[in-house]
């Protein structure tokens, strides 16, 4: 059986790397995000609009969860780093709507190009907030 302590010393150091951990996070999400909004849509038979609504507001909270616990080390989820992580949320989805009308409607870009263009702006917009806003470190008292 596979267990960190089996793990080649260079594996390790990656496992423990927060980075790592978030990204592990964001791609498991985005999986379950579309399982989810599949189930959503197909098999409740909810319209597009709500079914995305919802899948997201749903792996939004897990994915707090995780990353509240497992990336950042939190021993207690809190109420205020909810609230910051769903505001950082909002803004990247705002963003990445803002610069997919300007790139496709404004500057006549393909729509596929400014869609992969909007979200690798905003994953590291999410890397910023996350890391830098959310779980910013405390402050060091002098």
């Amino acid at each position: 059986m596979i267990t960190r302590e089996t793990l080649p010393v260079y594996l390790q150091r990656l496992w423990q790397n927060a980075m790592v951990r978030w990204w592990i996070i964001g791609i498991i999400a985005m999986v379950l995000n579309v399982v989810l909004l599949d189930w959503f849509k197909v098999s409740l038979g909810m319209g597009l609009t709500w079914a995305s609504v919802l899948s997201a507001e749903v792996i939004t909270i897990i994915r707090y969860g995780a990353i509240d616990l497992w990336v950042f080390r939190n021993p207690n989820l809190s109420w205020q780093r909810c609230w910051e992580y769903h505001v950082a949320n909002f803004s990247g989805f705002f963003l990445w709507s803002l610069i997919i009308v300007i790139l496709g409607n404004k500057l006549g870009w393909d729509h596929k190009i400014a869609a992969i263009v909007a979200t690798m702006i905003t994953v590291f917009w999410s890397m910023a907030t996350n890391f830098l806003w959310v779980w910013r470190k405390p402050k060091k008292k002098a």
